[in-house]
């Protein structure tokens, strides 16, 4: 009884299986078939705009540092101790034009020049009773010349000579080689002051008040502060639109002050580190705009007019000098020829006119993509 049951309960298990099967396999045959459509190629949506040439105005901006046009050590010519000047000796310290910088004691320099006078002048009053008898001529002038002498005040001007007889004359009893002598003496002693040649500010001092200085000694280092280069290192490609001449406007980082200055010169050498040559831009500092050296700004050079160039956004270009355009709704690499980049932006030619240029970067574009260009 319990094996019927149970080849009964398989016989139907069996079926229900075999049922649900065949039911399945209706419902798949009934399924209807869905419609298939053909791949849709893919479009970019790219901004563009037809070239146009026309007469563009373009300039440089970079950035340079200020130094000094002049920078001289102060050295002394003569011995002797170092005495207070006008300025004191100090880093930092600023001097006018014309100001006692340097004092070297000089009193026995200053006797030993008044005693050479004073000898020449005992010379000159020995050849006068000769000179009246034998040049009658020139007795006056040498009269005129012996008055005019001071211990304390440069010998005047050496009185002409008239004729050979009277040079073998004077050079038989030294006038000449005193007179010049003195001269060189004169020179010497001028040395004991140092002046200041221009207006400037010591940036380091060697040697203070007190100090012995022997000739040759370096005394301190001084900068011309009225009148500053700014050294700005120009790209390589854009130093020919730069010459000697050209305006510039200097100004600080937040542009508040402003400076008009102008090219001076330019290096003949390219820095091999950044592949760019130092353009030199002369600078005048004021009381109410000064000026330091070490001092970074921004310099904009004149801008210039480029004919026949068209202005498009720097990041559209791609390997350098190609473009993509759009000719019969696809893209299409063109090369063009680059006149002059700025930050963000280039100049070029080299395209036809008319030609629709894409003037946004395309990213992952081949060219032969469907393009369609937006209004």
């Amino acid at each position: 009884m319990n094996v019927r049951k149970a080849i009964i309960s398989t016989v139907v298990v069996i079926g229900i299986l075999f049922f649900a099967w065949a039911l399945s396999q209706y419902f798949i045959a009934n399924k209807p078939v869905p419609e298939t459509r053909e791949k849709e190629e893919a479009k970019l949506f790219v901004k563009a705009e037809p070239v146009t040439y026309a007469v563009n105005s373009s300039g440089i901006t970079a950035t340079g540092r200020l130094s000094s046009q002049h920078a001289v050590d102060l050295s002394a010519e003569v011995s002797g101790r170092i005495m207070k000047g006008s300025v004191n000796l100090k880093e930092g310290n600023t001097f006018k034009k014309g100001d006692l910088l340097v004092h070297i004691y000089d009193e026995e320099a200053k006797n030993n020049l008044k005693a050479s006078k004073s000898r020449f002048l005992n010379g000159i009053a020995g050849i006068l009773p000769d000179m009246k008898i034998d040049f009658p001529k020139s007795y006056q002038k040498w009269l005129s010349f012996f008055n005019d002498i001071e211990i304390d005040k440069p010998l005047p001007k050496l009185p002409e000579i008239d004729s050979d007889k009277e040079k073998v004359f004077l050079a038989s009893r030294n006038i000449l080689n005193d007179y010049y002598t003195i001269l060189s003496s004169q020179i010497r002693f001028s040395k004991y002051n140092i002046y200041a040649p221009f207006n400037g500010t010591f940036t380091s001092v060697m040697m203070e008040v007190g100090s012995f200085a022997n000739p040759g000694s370096r005394i301190a280092t001084m900068i011309k502060t009225d009148q500053l280069e700014l050294e700005v290192p120009i790209k390589i490609e854009d130093i020919y639109w730069v010459n000697v001449g050209d305006v510039v406007v200097a100004s600080t980082k937040d542009g508040l002050l402003s400076w008009n200055g102008k090219v001076v010169r330019k290096s003949d050498y390219v820095d091999p580190g950044s592949q760019s040559i130092t353009v030199y831009v002369s600078l005048m500092s004021t009381k109410s705009k000064p000026l330091y050296q070490g001092q970074y700004l921004k310099a904009e050079f004149a801008e210039k007019d480029l004919e026949g160039s068209m202005v498009i956004p720097r990041n559209a270009i791609f390997d350098k000098e190609m473009v993509y355009t759009v000719e019969d709704g696809k893209l299409k690499k063109q090369k063009i020829n680059i006149l002059k980049t700025n930050e963000t932006s280039a100049l070029f030619s080299g395209l036809d006119q008319g030609v629709m240029v894409v003037v946004e970067p395309l990213v992952n574009a081949q060219e032969g993509t469907n393009a369609e260009i937006l209004n």
